[in-house]
């Protein structure tokens, strides 16, 4: 026999020396698509496998370190709804939910440099004082005569509050009080003649 001739000895040598070179994420990319519950969820190299129990265990430990009130129960039931994909339908209302908040956001950040503009704009004093007089009688009027009394109260507190809640700021922040038809100024707008 030859140094050239391959026998059975050099066949099993080589295919175990093969073996020896597949890896185990490539076996689990193999049988995946095949078999996927046969194989690893977590095909990291060189790391030991947790089992899911002690997994379980390390998270509740910590938890209740923190102190919250956390066992086995929760943090299965935790890991098996995050590990259901979503519906079309769901994804469609988390990216609805999504963009309303960031429109909130954005609205709530609008109109914060709006009153920042709007702070900037002087209202004249007499501007004031027609809307406080204007306000006033109209919310009288309205309590007077209009026949539903609780529509009436409701709409008053929401113009109070969304409306003229600002020009009181305003009136408050120049320190200038008015009361039905007077005009107090403050002992400080006084002294200094503003």
């Amino acid at each position: 026999m030859s140094n050239s001739h391959f026998n059975i000895a050099d066949a099993v040598f080589l295919i175990t020396s093969a073996w020896k070179e597949v890896t185990v994420r490539c076996l689990c990319a193999a049988w995946r698509p095949l078999w996927p519950e046969c194989v690893l969820q977590r095909d990291f190299e060189g790391f030991e496998e947790l089992e899911e129990e002690a997994v379980v265990h390390e998270i509740v430990a910590l938890g209740n370190s923190m102190g919250l009130e956390v066992d086995d129960d929760d943090v299965e039931e935790l890991v098996e709804e995050h590990s259901k994909e979503l519906s079309t339908e769901e994804l469609l209302e988390l990216h609805k939910e999504e963009n309303e908040t960031l429109k909130r956001s954005l609205t709530s950040e609008e109109s914060g440099e709006e009153e920042d503009k709007e702070e900037s704009r002087i209202i004249p004093a007499k501007d004031l004082k027609d809307a406080f007089f204007c306000w006033s009688k109209l919310s009288k009027l309205a309590e007077d005569y209009h026949p539903d009394v609780g529509s009436v109260q409701k709409a008053i507190s929401v113009f109070n509050d969304n409306v003229m809640n600002y020009f009181w700021k305003v009136q408050k922040s120049r320190g200038v009080f008015f009361t039905g038809r007077t005009v107090r100024l403050s002992v400080q707008t006084r002294l200094t003649g503003q």
